[in-house]
């Protein structure tokens, strides 16, 4: 029994024949600053715990809860002040070794500072009240030098063991694994670097992308040009999409008429895999319908390329073809209508691309509930244009057909619509 075609499921087929770019020579070491938006290609370890000591998760002041509850005992049994005062013994900050605690005292720390020996809890700062020079305040300044401190004799004995400590190695053990081999780096990703002593990190090349556009009809932005003439507005669209990706590098573009040999040649060019800078993708664009014209399916099979899959039912974009090089490398040929263009791109082609690249997470989909939606539906997977207009919620645009780009242009993506649905959603959404 056949799988019927969907969006997901062409996605599927390419996911499962690509061969993602993974060897000794596929990667580059590279200092962290420069490596956001690239991808890992090691497994990175924790040098030492995180955090390395006991740590104060608070400004305030490190004690000893023994010494807390003789100083609130002695007050009530001698019938004395519901306040007790522990004098200061020094100071914690961030980045020095601690001072070890003496009996019957406390020390002053800021967030972050290594908890002192001795110490079992932290009492916050605006628990406290702070003596200094025989004045009592409720806030001293940063730099004032605090002989004592003031608290309530029954908040005293309500302070928990480990109270606002973080306790060395709960984040990571040293040793641990923190990132894996696929992760997109981000600022996240370079600040653990940097804190486990990385100055230096392992990622994967960059992808090659050649784009062929094809057709007769088809003239550069800036020539001249005729009413029945259609002004190139695929390509610049492909390169910009790439080139958001920074896992992406080199990007060949290029164009091709309505003539089989010549699609040939140039698709035989693209993917020679005994090329030095061979690609590592190939997107098409038109030329994959059922016009007489219609010539890349053909050249395709004439370049030994196998077709994985040929029209999903969707709307636009109907006619998109998959496929792949006999070295794993994906092969998408997308409609040539503009709108078409670019919703299969974004739903097909950046995927691929990611598999491609050896990312572990290749294209999530967050949900978006429509504004208000106008109640019509298809018997196909549609894939509508959208507005965002505040986090989690979109309206729909308004798009005459596959070749509306002003509509397009005032959307901000896509939102997929099973067959036969409607209503607000949520429904996955993907930005351009």
């Amino acid at each position: 029994m056949s799988i019927p075609m969907t969006p997901a499921r062409a996605v599927e087929l390419l996911r499962d024949a690509i061969r993602c770019v993974d060897d000794a020579a596929s990667r580059d070491a590279i200092a962290i600053v420069g490596a956001g938006g690239r991808v890992l290609a090691e497994f990175v370890r924790s040098d030492r715990p995180s955090p390395p000591v006991d740590v104060s998760a608070m400004d305030g002041y490190a004690i000893r809860r023994a010494d807390l509850g003789e100083l609130a005992g002695a007050a009530a049994a001698e019938g004395g002040p519901t306040v007790i005062a522990v004098r200061v013994a020094g100071e914690v900050r961030v980045g020095a070794a601690p001072p070890e605690l003496p009996p019957n005292a406390c020390i002053r720390i800021t967030t972050g500072g290594a908890v002192p020996a001795g110490a079992d809890a932290i009492v916050r700062r605006e628990d406290v009240r702070e003596r200094v020079d025989g004045r009592t305040d409720g806030g001293c300044g940063a730099d004032a030098t605090v002989a004592a401190i003031e608290i309530a004799a029954d908040a005293a004995l309500r302070v928990r063991a480990g109270q606002h400590i973080r306790r060395r190695g709960e984040n990571a053990a040293a040793d641990a694994r923190v990132l894996e081999p696929g992760r997109v780096l981000d600022a996240a990703s370079i600040a653990a670097l940097a804190a486990f002593g990385r100055e230096r990190v392992q990622v994967r090349r960059r992808l090659r992308v050649a784009i062929l556009t094809t057709g007769d009809e088809l003239e550069p932005p800036g020539a001249p040009i005729e009413p029945w003439q259609i002004r190139d507005s695929n390509g610049p669209a492909l390169e910009s999409l790439l080139r958001s990706r920074p896992w992406i590098g080199e990007i060949d573009r290029s164009h091709v008429g309505d003539d089989l040999e010549a699609t040939v040649d140039r698709i035989a060019a693209a993917v020679r895999s005994d090329a030095e800078r061979s690609a590592d993708a190939l997107v098409l664009t038109g030329g994959v319908s059922m016009g007489h014209r219609d010539f890349v399916p053909a050249a395709l099979a004439r370049c030994g390329i196998r077709t994985l899959f040929h029209h999903v039912p969707q709307r636009p974009g109907r006619p998109i073809l998959g496929a792949i090089t006999a070295d794993g490398r994906p092969v998408l040929a997308l409609p040539g209508n503009p709108v078409s263009v670019l919703v299969t791109a974004r739903r097909f082609l950046v995927p691929a691309l990611a598999m491609r690249a050896g990312i572990s997470s290749p294209d999530p989909a967050p949900c978006l509930e429509l504004v208000e939606s106008d109640g019509t539906r298809l018997e196909l997977w549609w894939h509508r244009l959208v507005r965002v207009e505040s986090p989690g919620r979109a309206s729909l645009v308004e798009a005459r057909g596959s070749g509306d780009l002003v509509a397009a242009a005032r959307a901000d993506g896509v939102v997929e619509i099973p067959p036969g649905e409607t209503g607000p959603g949520p429904w996955p959404f993907r930005a351009w």
